[in-house]
């Protein structure tokens, strides 16, 4: 548009004069910038329509109303570096492979007050890096920005980047970043970083002696945005910086030894440490506990998440336990106690020389295969209806000779029986059944017709069940139930029972375990149970004679008593009515017989007669 196209629309619409100054704007050749469309080019003004023609990439100009135009467009400086990169891409793309920095304080240098948020920066580097690839970049260019002295890294509510009137070092960024930032996790990051550096150079003691006093404010026990692991964190950083830089360690509280003391919950807090940190915790448990620290340190390593477990089996291996790790790993087989990580670990890590004598004969059993099982098995049941990856399927999968070595010595009933928990697994998928179930096969051929089942081969067995829908839903209702409700409550009381103590002297634990057992068996009865089913409608059947839902009346062919019968499906008895399943001893009888036929029945060794005196359909 140009003046006179403004003036023509203000005269038309006098209260966008307020808007004149962003009107004058819109004029052949300049870019704009949508939030939906992206980067576009104002082509003309359609005088006549009132209308913009703006062009968004390879589409044809589309015309867009002025008024809406300074709502939802912004014009584009000739200098913005998007308007740079539409005019030469090829340019702007060598002064990016070039030097990252070197264009991002060349943007800045145009940005108002020399700064940009990072959904600035995303905004205007995405296109030059493509969106999809733009995380990535900025986490490259983030570790050059740290050491470039012209940048500075703003992390308050929003993320900014500033160009700086005077070259700052990396350790005052770093300063920076410590004083304005809110999360916690950051701040000890950043304070790690900051400890790097001050190993290297002691004269940065000054900005030192500010982060530790900022931490021991984050330690202090009357801080409640602070997890016990994070408040360990920060005291561990405190210490070690505070050495440095000659400030009294003695004089700061909370002490690392009072924060272990205090915990409640030893096993909780140093599951949640970040790795590095794994072992100044079990130090310090051993520095704090010197009587009890092996007991301690076993009782973290029952519970703890995949990376521990290897810290803790070397830290008491290294400080002379290894002959308690043997015995303790047996004892946990025995208890059925070993949980997933410590599973994890063991495969892995079996063939390890280092660790070869933590491998007593009896873990290295059928025993532990069923643990292995059940570890699965168990898994998959508090993951029903999500799709998860069970970490512990594919090791087993992927070590050839696994199963060959833990059945080594076991008899063929065991393997058998091994065979058939992996059969019913609900956390293996049935190709990895056949291949694991092939390894068995090679070792005793005599489970192979156990292959007949894996592959659904048809077996001479009933393979479906006639049910109602009423029945039916009843079933669905009892498994849904098992699977959200009882299961979980009853891993929950195993979880609970396993924190009172030996297992070998604990009945709780020991009754929730049966429940378990009796829990599992009946959702893989219900689960073959649903599979079979097949809904029968009772109320269309054939009345010339007796099937699935008849009505049938028989009179006893000597005594003249007279008795009626409803068979229906397979879960619809109901003995006070008279409503018999049809797999039911008398219905067998009774089924494909018609009217005035003559049937059989002996019960205790009274043989007796009855007549069949009529057939209806069941109504309902």
């Amino acid at each position: 548009m140009d003046k006179r196209d403004v003036d023509s629309l203000i005269v038309a619409t006098p209260s966008l004069e307020k808007f004149r100054v962003d009107l004058e704007k819109m004029v052949p050749g300049a870019y704009c910038l949508h939030g939906s469309f992206g980067i576009g080019k104002l082509m003309g003004y359609d005088a006549d329509k009132s209308r913009l023609m703006v062009e968004f990439g390879s589409a044809e100009p589309r015309p867009m109303d002025p008024v809406f135009c300074i709502r939802k467009l912004e014009i584009l400086q000739n200098d913005d570096m998007l308007v740079r990169f539409h005019e030469d891409p090829e340019g702007i793309r060598q002064k990016m492979k070039k030097s990252s920095i070197a264009l991002l304080i060349e943007y800045l240098e145009k940005m108002p007050h020399r700064r940009a948020s990072l959904g600035d920066i995303e905004r205007t580097f995405g296109e030059i890096v493509e969106e999809k690839n733009f995380k990535r970049w900025w986490n490259v260019t983030r570790k050059l920005i740290a050491k470039e002295p012209r940048l500075s890294l703003e992390e308050k509510n929003v993320t900014h980047l500033k160009l700086c009137d005077q070259p700052v070092s990396e350790e005052e960024q770093l300063l920076q970043q410590f004083e304005s930032g809110r999360d916690v996790q950051k701040k000890i990051s950043i304070a790690e970083k900051f400890l790097s550096l001050l190993k290297s150079n002691p004269a940065l003691a000054n900005f030192g002696t500010k982060i530790v006093e900022d931490l021991a404010g984050m330690c202090s026990t009357k801080t409640k945005k602070i997890t016990a692991a994070e408040r360990f964190e920060s005291c561990v950083i405190r210490d070690e910086m505070a050495k440095l830089v000659g400030m009294n360690i003695d004089a700061m509280s909370p002490k690392l030894e009072t924060l272990v003391m205090e915990c409640p919950n030893l096993a909780k807090v140093c599951d949640n440490l970040r790795p590095n940190y794994y072992t100044a915790f079990l130090e310090l448990v051993t520095r704090v506990f010197p009587d009890e620290w092996e007991k301690l340190c076993f009782g973290i390593l029952k519970n703890c998440n995949d990376r521990l477990t290897n810290d803790c089996i070397v830290y008491l291996r290294d400080n002379g336990c290894e002959d308690a790790v043997r015995t303790t790993f047996a004892k946990w087989l025995r208890e059925k106690s070993l949980r997933m990580s410590l599973l994890q670990w063991i495969v892995k890590n079996r063939h390890a020389k280092k660790f070869e004598a933590i491998f007593s004969q009896e873990l290295m059993s059928h025993e532990l295969l069923r643990a292995i099982f059940w570890a699965i098995d168990n898994e998959a049941l508090l993951w029903t209806g999500k799709s998860k990856k069970i970490p512990l399927v594919e090791l087993l999968c992927n070590d050839r000779t696994l199963i060959r070595d833990l059945l080594a010595s076991a008899a063929d009933d065991v393997a058998a029986d091994l065979a058939q928990t992996l059969l019913v697994n609900q956390g293996i998928d049935n190709l990895s059944k056949k291949s694991l179930l092939a390894r068995f096969i090679a070792e005793f051929p005599g489970i192979q017709e156990l292959v007949l089942v894996s592959s659904n081969a048809k077996l001479p067995q009933e393979i479906s069940l006639k049910v109602s829908m009423v029945s039916l839903e009843a079933k669905r209702r009892e498994y849904d139930v098992l699977i959200r409700e009882k299961i979980p409550s009853n891993k929950k009381a195993i979880e609970t029972a396993r924190e009172h103590g030996d297992l070998s002297e604990n009945s709780e634990y020991k009754m929730a375990r049966q429940d378990q057992e009796t829990l599992l068996a009946r959702k893989v009865q219900l689960e073959e149970e649903l599979r079979m089913a097949q809904v029968v409608d009772f109320g269309s059947v054939d009345t010339s004679m007796v099937s699935i839902g008849s009505v049938v009346k028989l009179r006893q062919v000597e005594s003249g008593e007279s008795i009626e019968y409803t068979i229906l499906g397979a879960w619809d008895s109901d003995p006070a009515k008279n409503m018999i399943s049809y797999r039911a001893n008398m219905a067998q009888m009774l089924l494909g017989k018609k009217e005035n036929d003559i049937v059989e029945t002996v019960s205790d060794d009274n043989r007796e007669r009855w007549k069949i005196e009529s057939i209806c359909a069941y109504g309902g």
